[in-house]
């Protein structure tokens, strides 16, 4: 999740006065042709997630960061043109979310929001609200809802969301299994002081089949998966001390009130915590936090890896402060009669803390987090440092990490980078080239979010502004994809509005960009009208040209499924690994088939190869299958049609 601001210190002149030379040229984006097949390949064994009966499989963003693993990683291929579609919701700031169910729907809690709805749910095609419960005024929210499997029900699903002081566990289609209080109270707070009560979203513990929520003080509660009841003997809080705030860096006073002003016309403001910016502000250089993202949990063993602040002493003066932050490993423990208790059997800190999700490679074996010194680290289960990779400058959110390749991926103020995990060390594979808008006037292309690694690219939430320094402000935003062997925008698709939360893709192979101005913010607030307006809620990006995607998603198959062949005999984990996507691949290829049909771009007898090679990836024949798959991407490249043209007679 994308937990920094774009910008430090205060905005020189010079940037308002570049803004004025916005116009249409600078506005308008490049347009991309269709792009052809990537040249990306697996070169080896793929590292294999354990499939649960719970937790399902990672086909869609089941959560903040699409598993529990957080590796903003999905099995299906993202479509390579996408138009808007809709914004719904506009009233809400939402900073998580959404999740998606396995039918498209979404989910997701909004953070203090004027309408008092704790969990809403839409429909992913047309964007109508389904349902929506009920929370108090003003609710923090609850982060990112968990989507899990129901295994008494097969095919069904569960949505878990995790409050401070309650916790729901809700059906699809909006009946509620249980709502329970978390045994947590909220302080009572005084003009003043920090309301640290966000929730950043719900995880899941196998080995107990607990519900676990994490909250920014620090607070853990546990509770039984099918009844809600507390299974914690006793109460567990994460070390450390609060954030000192940091001394530099920081928005100057008259930005922060100007940008607080800004969103309270579109979002209203919550009395508890005075401006919306303002307390972003305060969370992302200090504030007193302990907590500032979400948190991983290895389903293989159990272990809770969590980022913070390190104890106080930690940094060599005893204030009752950190300077300094932490990330811990934490094991649930049976404690007797059903319960449990947290013990730390790992731990270390940063120089300066960091601010990242700890993200898990597949097989759980490594965890990956920055530092605030530019540095991607790599840590053993027992958080043994194993190398430490600098990209250059300050990285400011999660590390997405590849199941193939031992690739990662690093976001910067508005840069991409592809790194590789070479074992004892790490090398900087490229910088992802950036040439949406042109390059003039003082305006940059800006990577603006945490990239989502997908079976055909690398999806990206991207855009345009002004750069000083380490300022940036970002004016334009779209959604694209990046060519996972090169680095170049392959498409991309001019937007409405920015997210803190992540690059969400869906089982359609669109993208779903919950809306969180808080760069676009200060843009508006310091550049005026020359900014388009602030705007909340949820944006639909719809797939076209689903022939590309038909396409995309058969290849992809097709090359997983020559890897399955490859190492069915060596490493049969790898093996089931990739015969599992290209069934997904394949499934999301037939209903994409459908929509390609419907735009005349498809040969209608390509369908029939199509049910017969999911039959084929069924019986778990991946060297069979990977010659139909095969046969099957090349028919398909020759027999596509561009939009809206009489297919011939075949």
């Amino acid at each position: 999740m994308a937990k920094k601001l774009l910008i430090s210190g205060t905005v020189v002149a010079g940037l308002a006065i570049a803004g004025t030379l916005l116009n249409d040229h600078l506005k308008t984006p490049k347009t991309y042709d269709a792009p052809p097949l990537s040249e990306w390949r697996p070169d080896g064994p793929r590292h294999a997630a354990p499939v649960h009966p719970v937790l399902g499989i990672n086909d869609t963003f089941r959560s903040l960061h699409a598993s529990t693993r957080n590796s903003d990683e999905v099995l299906t291929a993202t479509a390579p043109n996408v138009e808007l579609d809709w914004v719904v919701e506009k009233h809400l700031f939402i900073t998580e979310g959404p999740s998606i169910d396995r039918q498209g729907n979404l989910y997701f809690s909004p953070v203090t929001p004027s309408e008092p709805v704790v969990l809403v749910s839409l429909d992913g095609e047309t964007g109508e609200r389904r349902w929506s419960i009920t929370g108090k005024p003003l609710s923090q929210g609850g982060g990112t809802p968990l989507v899990l499997e129901d295994p008494d029900n097969p095919g069904q699903q569960i949505i878990y969301l995790t409050l401070y002081e309650r916790a729901l566990a809700v059906r699809q289609d909006g009946s509620v299994i249980w709502d329970v209080p978390t045994g947590l109270r909220e302080p009572a707070l005084q003009p003043g002081d920090d309301r640290n009560t966000h929730n950043f979203g719900a995880s899941y513990h196998p080995q107990s089949d607990s519900i676990v929520g994490l909250l920014m003080d620090g607070s853990v509660f546990a509770l039984d998966r099918k009844t809600g009841q507390p299974i914690l003997a006793e109460a567990f809080t994460i070390p450390g001390a609060p954030a000192k705030g940091a001394t530099t860096g920081r928005p100057g006073k008259w930005v922060t009130k100007r940008t607080d002003k800004v969103m309270k016309k579109v979002f209203g403001e919550d009395p508890q915590v005075g401006g919306r910016f303002s307390k972003v502000a305060d969370v992302l250089f200090g504030g007193g936090v302990k907590i500032a993202n979400y948190f991983s949990i290895d389903p293989m063993t159990g272990r809770f890896f969590i980022a913070a602040t390190a104890p106080d002493e930690a940094d060599g003066t005893i204030d009752g402060l950190a300077e300094n932050g932490a990330l811990y490993g934490i094991d649930m423990v049976p404690a007797g009669n059903g319960q449990y208790r947290l013990e730390v059997a790992a731990s270390t800190w940063f120089k300066g803390g960091t601010g990242s999700t700890p993200a898990l490679r597949a097989d759980g074996t490594r965890v990956y987090v920055s530092d605030d010194n530019g540095n991607v680290i790599a840590f053993d289960q027992a958080l043994n440092e194993l190398w430490r990779q600098s990209v250059g400058e300050q990285i400011l959110a999660s590390i997405t990490v590849a199941s193939e390749n031992n690739e990662l991926y690093a976001i910067t103020a508005g840069e991409l980078f592809k790194l590789k995990d070479r074992g004892d060390k790490a090398d900087v594979i490229w910088r992802a080239s950036l040439d949406m808008y042109p390059e003039v006037f003082g305006q940059k292309n800006l990577n603006m979010l945490t990239a989502s690694i997908t079976a055909n690219g690398i999806a990206v939430i991207l855009g345009a502004g002004f750069e000083k320094g380490t300022v940036r402000l970002p004016v334009s935003v779209g959604v694209g994809l990046l060519d996972r062997e090169t680095g170049e925008v392959i498409s991309y698709t001019e937007g409405v509005e920015e997210s803190v939360a992540t690059t969400i893709t869906g089982p359609d192979g669109g993208f779903y960009i919950a809306h969180s101005p808080i760069r676009r913010a200060v843009s508006r607030a310091l550049l005026g009208p020359l900014v388009k307006p602030l705007t909340g809620g949820i944006a639909r990006y719809k797939p076209v040209r689903n022939d590309l995607l038909v396409r995309d998603a058969v290849c992809a198959a097709a090359i997983r499924l020559e890897n399955a062949a490859r190492f069915q005999q060596d490493n049969p984990a790898s093996s089931e690994a990739d015969t599992l996507q290209a069934g997904v691949l394949l499934k999301q290829a037939s209903q994409a088939a459908t929509a390609a049909l419907e735009e005349q771009a498809l040969d209608k007898s390509l369908t029939s190869h199509l049910k017969a090679l999911q039959l084929s990836v069924n019986v778990q024949n991946p060297t069979t299958a990977a010659e139909q798959a095969d046969s099957l991407c090349t028919a398909i490249q020759t027999a596509s049609l561009p939009p809206n043209t009489e297919l011939a007679s075949r």
